[in-house]
């Protein structure tokens, strides 16, 4: 593959907000190239083994729309996803969750970019940033055969720690600015030949030794190789004290996560916490994957041991990588706040909307929802509440548009938009936003956000709220749940909970 040595766009990073924002910025007419340091799409979602993408759904209204909407799709045709199944109860986990192979995500993103014209260079770290004054105007990727130098009119940053930005200069806030700590990563893994039906029985035969629990309900036909019955649980508390008495479990947590895996017989576990490590520094990064990789090796031996259903089991993916939450927050022209998310706020420059509840994981210790401002935290939202363009500008940096988890952003408005579905929707919005600023040349900080607004509409996101449309969604999900649910001789699913949905 030949490489140009100018490009409209320069894309920092392959995972779900690089994708989208690469897809966008291609749809929108811009000569586009993806710089991923990995050689494969899929940033954390692959290379971490993420579980299934988040909601793209404020209860059963679809929020993140349009091309992220496309991927969804083309997994599905691939054999590759569910689509979007409806937690009956969302504490803990989301309204919907997304499952997907992704081996099928990798080919998937990768022939999408490929189709509309976007370069990928993959194998390839920024090295440094070259500035006009204020002004970014192209990178310099390190490779094991030297370095390469592009220029740009506009770089996007969706390297998810905001490297090039920092690179570039721009000012940050660590975690959270307060305490200075940011929310722990995990090493996500996965075990196989485990009988999830055995597994399910338990829990619902033991529903009081679980934090949270609930089934999964398909909204939408997909692929016949991915069927089987859909949960996740939070719990087996009362198996992890006596292996942690016994000192047969070391891990960051007091309980274990468990949901399915993509493919029937297996279970994801986002079940470790790596705590304490900057993951934006490489020697505590290195540090954190021993340690996680220690808490895999602990968790998989502990299901073998003491959980009904994984007497055969085995691990059969781990990590490549410990799953970041949380490092830097770039300072951009507003930075959204824990009381815009909480309550909704709407911002007449949205580019993209946020819906997930704040989600902040505890940074100190191994306890869950439990111990208020000190230990971690699960808030619901009042509504969905809108991101303004502002929080995709750098403060002082032109050339330049941010996108996924590295957007100015309090830490707490951050549990919220962090999660994939969001940081898709940020990604399609910090595309179409540099396209249109590369062809038009002038800076993101000049755009007219109408002209993005309607490009977005044009490429089908969901800019504003249709209510009709919600409403349909609403109606549709209900009677999914009643067809499904009535099928089944049991369920997980506190039944107050369940039962409001045949009333």
């Amino acid at each position: 593959m030949k490489f140009k040595d100018k490009y409209d766009v320069i894309v920092v990073g392959g995972g779900p907000a690089g994708i989208m924002a690469a897809l966008a910025a291609a749809a929108v007419g811009a000569d586009t190239l993806v710089i991923e340091r990995n050689g494969f799409l899929g940033g954390a979602a692959t290379n971490s083994v993420l579980g299934p993408i988040s909601p793209f759904h404020f209860g059963d209204e679809q929020v993140i729309n349009g091309i992220p909407q496309e991927f969804m799709e083309q997994l599905i045709k691939e054999h590759g996803s569910t689509g979007h199944l409806k937690a009956l109860d969302p504490y803990g986990s989301g309204a919907y969750l997304g499952f997907y192979d992704r081996e099928k995500y990798k080919y998937v993103a990768e022939e999408m970019l490929l189709k509309a014209g976007v370069d990928i260079f993959f194998h390839a770290f920024i090295s440094e940033v070259h500035k006009t004054g204020n002004k970014i105007t192209g990178l310099t990727a390190i490779t094991k055969a030297g370095s390469r130098r592009f220029t740009a009119k506009i770089v996007v940053d969706a390297s998810g720690d905001g490297d090039t930005a920092v690179m570039a200069g721009a000012e940050y806030t660590y975690g959270n600015s307060e305490t200075g700590k940011a929310q722990p990563g995990s090493s996500m893994f996965e075990m196989a030949n485990v009988d999830t039906d055995k597994v399910y029985d338990y829990i619902y035969n033991n529903p009081e030794d679980f934090e949270w629990k609930s089934d999964l309900v398909p909204v939408r036909e997909y692929s016949d190789r991915l069927k089987q019955h859909y949960f996740v649980a939070q719990g087996f508390k009362k198996l992890v004290k006596k292996a942690v008495e016994a000192g047969e479990l070391c891990f960051g947590r007091d309980s274990v996560i468990v949901l399915n895996g993509i493919h029937p017989g297996s279970i994801h576990f986002n079940a470790t916490r790596v705590i304490g490590y900057n993951s934006a520094d490489p020697a505590e990064k290195s540090a954190s994957e021993i340690d996680g990789r220690r808490q895999i090796e602990s968790v998989s031996e502990f299901m073998v041991k003491y959980v009904p259903g994984f007497e055969n089991a085995y691990v059969s993916v781990t990590s490549n990588e410990v799953g970041v939450r949380e490092t830097r927050h770039i300072k951009g022209l507003y930075t959204l706040t824990a009381e815009d998310a909480g309550q909704g706020r709407k911002f007449e420059d949205v580019v993209s909307r946020g819906y997930f509840p704040m989600d902040i994981h505890n940074p100190d210790g191994a306890t869950g929802y439990t111990e208020g401002k000190s230990g971690g935290s699960w808030v619901d939202l009042k509504d969905t509440y809108d991101i303004p363009i502002r929080c995709l500008i750098p403060e002082k940096l032109d050339g330049m548009v941010l996108s996924g988890r590295c957007i100015s952003g309090t830490s707490e408005a951050h549990g919220s938009y962090r999660t994939q579905g969001g940081i898709m929707g940020i990604g399609q919005a910090s595309g179409v936003v540099a396209g249109l600023c590369a062809i038009k040349g002038i800076e993101p900080r000049n755009i007219n956000v109408k002209e993005v607004q309607k490009k977005l509409v044009e490429l089908g996101a969901s800019v504003w709220r249709d209510d009709a449309k919600k409403a349909r969604e609403e109606a549709h999900a209900k009677e999914c749940v009643k067809q499904y649910m009535s099928k089944r001789d049991k369920a997980i699913t506190k039944k107050d909970i369940l039962d409001s949905y045949f009333k």
